[in-house]
């Protein structure tokens, strides 16, 4: 028996082809997760009626919450109500856009103070590290 189907990878939202998002489900719509992470998009209505959100897809797929009365052409979304059901690359700009960075623990016992250790943590939300 395997597990991949109970398995799904979030996907990987790029900007131009640089990743910057991982589409892990706290955000309900991909425009809630991009404007998150400071990615200019304009947006007015915010339910697929006015088509102001529409956005270039280079390559991926998404689905829609629901069905956006705006036309799309075949390489078009309105990230307002979808979200991405494969990892995405978008013809966004990458302008001030808070990247993602792993969470990493670096423990380091300086050879003159053994009994203390140095631990540097980083912080995946603002991308900064800190000395604890």
């Amino acid at each position: 028996m395997t597990y991949k189907h109970f398995f799904i990878k979030a996907p990987i939202v790029s900007l131009k082809g640089q990743p910057a998002i991982l589409f892990d489900g706290k955000r309900e719509t991909l425009l809630e997760a991009l404007e998150y992470k400071k990615v200019k998009v304009f947006s007015e209505c915010r339910n697929g009626f006015c088509g102001a959100c529409k956005t270039q897809i280079i390559s991926g797929e998404v689905s829609y919450i629901k069905e956006p009365l705006a036309e799309l052409k075949a390489n078009e979304c309105l990230p307002c109500c979808c979200i991405p059901q494969t990892d995405l690359n978008l013809a966004l700009s990458m302008d001030n856009v808070e990247l993602a960075v792993r969470s990493k623990s670096i423990n380091k016992k300086p050879s003159t103070q053994p009994k203390e250790a140095l631990e540097l943590s980083f912080n995946i939300e603002t991308a900064t590290a800190q000395q604890n």
